[in-house]
């Protein structure tokens, strides 16, 4: 019997082989595919995080800028509302980041035509001056008083003030420093040209005698000023001892009015200052060196405030600043008022004189031998003459008898008296 023998079939090693290269083929394929997908999301998620970094910093810029553009607007506001325009545009223009903002433009056009609406002031400029002012009226005009006849003659109460000032406000006045008004020119004082919005009424404030003598601070008067906390106030006698007032005379009431009125001030201005020496100064009686160290504290703040100085001689005597008296005696008392209160205030071109009395024409060079360009009196029929060179001032003194004697001429110009006047008085 024939034995069948099956054959075993062969390995077919082109099929082996083919098909892992088929798998690998096709899964290189595959991942190639999810390779080119991934690239292609991982590059619209690069493109996206891009976007959004950009949009990040542009909001970013934008706030910041945003930022930025408050604080100089603010800043610029505070300027012009001062008059200072010149000042305001160049904040507004110093950036040049924010030039395309719209508020700044803006800004910069309500500025600008505010400058430009400026006019030229060619009437009198009147010089208002007031004495120390009366802080508590009861005493000063009561029976304890040394002399309530002559407060209430030549002073006037807080009351009174804070009353006028906010009238020449309300009647468009407007405060302006004398540096404004006038400059020097060929060693001479003369007026210049001052640009204020139409309507407005320039004056200078003056204010007399700041000594603070003696029995004074005891008949409802300050004893002085000084500085608390960076603000100038005012200390005031009582029986219980000396109180810290932020209103008891001229300075601390017009720094809080300035403060809540910023366009009472042309250009930041104050007053003038015109200070003696006879019973110290300032307040200070400067008899030892912590006394004179103050007063130059306080003279340097006021300074930097705006406030200018003037000499109202040393003594403040009558009998030697007159028509007639020997020019050798007012000699003598400026040049102690040089040694004595000069260190303490500065130089000054200003002489304020004393009870408002003119000088002859040897005693005017005296004046000038100390450096004095201006000369202050009293007489408000005129604005400004010149006498030996020096240009004389008018002022016009506002006291409690000039409200009773010229009440009708300062009702019409400056203030209604009657609206004013302490019930104390």
């Amino acid at each position: 019997m024939k034995t069948t023998r099956h054959r075993r079939p062969g390995i077919r090693w082109g099929r082996v082989v083919l098909l892992p290269i088929l798998v690998v083929a096709v899964a290189v394929a595959f991942m190639a595919v999810i390779y080119i997908n991934d690239q292609k999301n991982l590059k619209s998620i690069e493109d996206r995080v891009k976007q959004l970094q950009e949009e990040l910093q542009e909001y970013l810029n934008g706030h910041q800028n945003q930022e930025l553009v408050q604080t100089v607007i603010a800043s610029a506001d505070g300027l012009a509302l001062r008059y200072e325009y010149d000042e305001a545009l160049a904040v507004l223009k110093q950036n040049e980041s924010i030039q395309d903002n719209a508020s700044i433009k803006e800004k910069i056009a309500t500025y600008q035509a505010a400058m430009d609406a400026l006019v030229t002031y060619s009437g009198k400029i009147n010089n208002l001056f007031f004495h120390n002012l009366i802080t508590q009226p009861k005493i000063a005009f009561g029976k304890t008083s040394h002399d309530p006849e002559e407060y209430r003659s030549w002073n006037i109460t807080t009351y009174e003030f804070k009353g006028i000032i906010q009238q020449l406000y309300e009647r468009n006045y407007i405060l302006v420093d004398m540096y404004d008004a006038y400059e020097i020119v060929d060693g001479k004082m003369v007026r210049k040209e001052l640009k204020l919005p139409a309507g407005k009424i320039p004056f200078i404030l003056s204010v007399d005698e700041m000594s603070y003598p003696d029995p004074k601070p005891l008949d409802g008067f300050a004893r002085g000023m000084t500085l608390r906390n960076g603000e100038i106030v005012t200390r005031v006698q009582t029986a219980e001892g000396i109180e810290i007032t932020t209103d008891g005379d001229i300075v601390p009431i017009m720094e809080d009015f300035i403060k809540q009125h910023p366009d009472f001030s042309y250009r930041g201005a104050r007053g003038i200052l015109a200070v003696t020496g006879y019973a110290g100064t300032l307040g200070f009686r400067l008899t030892n060196d912590g006394e004179i160290e103050d007063a130059k504290v306080l003279a340097a703040e006021l300074k930097k405030r705006g406030w200018v100085f003037g000499c109202s001689s040393y003594g403040n005597q009558l009998d030697i600043y007159s028509t007639s008296i020997d020019a050798t005696k007012i000699d003598a008392d400026l040049a102690k008022w040089d040694k004595i209160i000069k260190p303490i205030v500065g130089d000054s071109p200003l002489f304020v004189s004393p009870f408002g009395n003119m000088m002859n024409p040897e005693t005017m060079n005296v004046l000038k031998k100390y450096g004095y360009t201006t000369f202050f009196t009293l007489d408000r029929t005129k604005d400004l003459t010149e006498n030996t060179g020096m240009l004389v001032l008018s002022r016009i003194s506002i006291s409690g008898i000039t409200m009773a004697n010229e009440k009708e001429y300062i009702t019409e110009t400056f203030f209604d008296v009657d609206s004013i006047l302490d019930p104390l008085r």
